[in-house]
């Protein structure tokens, strides 16, 4: 026999409690597997409150708490389900889940307890209960009946489980000299809703700022920029993501009635894009395998990618400095900020109407640059001053303009020292470079 089967009704028939029983086995499978099949993981709780007050004496119980159980049983406590006992966890209790379980139904055996025996296996005890009949007139008549209630309970990760389907509710830390219970607040519930869990409330909160925070002044910056470099490029795609996702998690916080692993899916999709920008590798690392019952272990790798993406320096990583030419071949560039010194790349740009390969060549030998109160003692002097070296190709921080030969300097020697105490550069020509033109750049070494 189908413990499943559907009834078949038939006129003269002699109708038996096991036809209605049979009757309501069939339509609470056929909804089941009917509401199963419209999404993955349609199990977890839609709200949650623990009995705070009760944790510094020792035990735990929940105030109110309702969702479904991963064999598709709705739950809600205290409206049709009365709160399990309080559980006593013990002393020596540490890292340990608290799980609210259920008797499984077996085909064949005991559904309902007609006495409240606790130790009995029955997914549900009997409680008599007057109802009034819906249909009439009010003050109709009454009639006494018995109504199932879930046989909910508490038990401990070490508890044994077998024969009951259960969902974690919290995670003990651990038991206080003072017999108090520390809870995990960090653990995640399997949740049919990132609303039933403050973590993961706080996760689409935290991560639709960040991204509203880096969109408004990436924004401002690019529109801003005359720069149409590399780096400027990299800004627009950095942009395009941020603008994305950005109304997208505004819309979800405002709500809050997303499924987590739906929540998870959108967090591993703007990880794998902002790692396109940020990776060395230009490619997102390996996240955990999604885990319903475990929500804390999958979402805090990813969360902390997207930290660490988001809060990255998004500065521009190249700066121009402003060169002065003034008389005798001595161009001048203010250096405001002196730690630039230690953490920047200087790169000279320059271009004349001689050949790029002899600019290449030759230029090097004829400038000297130097801290700006010492160039002229530079050029009456046998010293080079600031070594320049050429560059194959222009920095992708800066722009690239055909006919320009780029140069490093060397940050060494007793002039680079120098510069600590100086107000900026100067660099004089010696050779002659018709129609020569420079661009000096301050380039940020960006650490990942």
């Amino acid at each position: 026999m189908s413990w499943d089967n559907r009834v078949v009704w038939s006129e003269g028939m002699f109708v038996l409690p096991q036809h209605f029983q049979q009757a309501d086995r069939y339509v609470e499978r056929l909804v089941r597997a009917r509401v199963a099949a419209l999404r993955s993981f349609p199990w977890g709780v839609t709200g949650l409150e623990i009995n705070r007050n009760l944790l510094a004496t020792g035990q735990f119980a929940v105030t109110r708490c309702s969702g479904v159980l991963e064999d598709g049983t709705p739950f809600s406590i205290p409206d049709d389900a009365f709160p399990p006992p309080a559980l006593d966890v013990p002393e020596n209790t540490r890292d340990c889940i608290i799980y609210l379980t259920l008797p499984i139904v077996h085909p064949g055996g005991v559904e309902v307890e007609l006495d409240d025996v606790a130790q009995t296996v029955a997914r549900y005890s009997a409680l008599e209960v007057e109802v009034g009949d819906s249909v009439g007139s009010a003050g109709g008549s009454k009639a006494r009946l018995h109504l199932g209630r879930l046989r909910l309970r508490y038990a401990l990760e070490t508890d044994p489980r077998a024969d009951t389907v259960s969902i974690g509710l919290a995670r003990i830390v651990e038991v206080r000299p003072d017999r108090s219970v520390v809870l995990d607040d960090r653990y995640i519930p399997p949740s049919l809703t990132a609303a039933a869990s403050p973590v993961l409330t706080g996760f689409l909160t935290e991560l639709h700022g960040l991204l509203r925070q880096r969109a408004v002044a990436l924004a401002g910056r690019v529109s801003e920029s005359g720069v149409k470099g590399v780096a400027e490029f990299a800004d627009y795609l950095l942009l395009l993501v941020l603008n994305r996702y950005e109304p997208v998690l505004a819309h979800l916080a405002q709500i809050g009635a997303i499924h987590p692993e739906d929540f998870f899916r959108t967090c591993v999709q703007i990880a794998g894009e902002l790692a396109s920008i940020f990776a060395k590798s230009r490619r997102p690392p390996e996240f955990p395998v999604y885990r319903h019952d475990d929500l804390q272990k999958s979402f805090a790798p990813v969360m902390s990618e997207l930290r660490h993406a988001l809060t990255m320096m998004i500065d521009s990583a190249a700066t121009p400095l402003m060169l002065q030419q003034t008389k005798f071949g001595i161009w001048y560039a203010p250096l405001t900020d002196r730690t630039m010194l230690s953490n920047t790349s200087f790169v000279l740009a320059v271009k004349s109407a001689a050949a790029v390969e002899t600019l290449r060549a030759t230029f090097p030998g004829q400038v000297k640059i130097g801290p700006g109160d010492q160039i002229r003692d530079l050029i009456t002097s046998a010293s080079r001053g600031i070594h320049i070296r050429a560059l194959p190709v222009a920095p992708r921080q800066i722009p690239y303009h055909a006919g320009k030969v780029y140069f490093e300097f060397e940050r060494n020697g007793p002039q680079w020292d120098a510069m600590r105490s100086s107000g900026g550069f100067a660099i004089h020509i010696a050779g002659d470079f018709p129609n020569i033109e420079m661009d000096l750049w301050a380039i940020r070494e960006v650490t990942s």
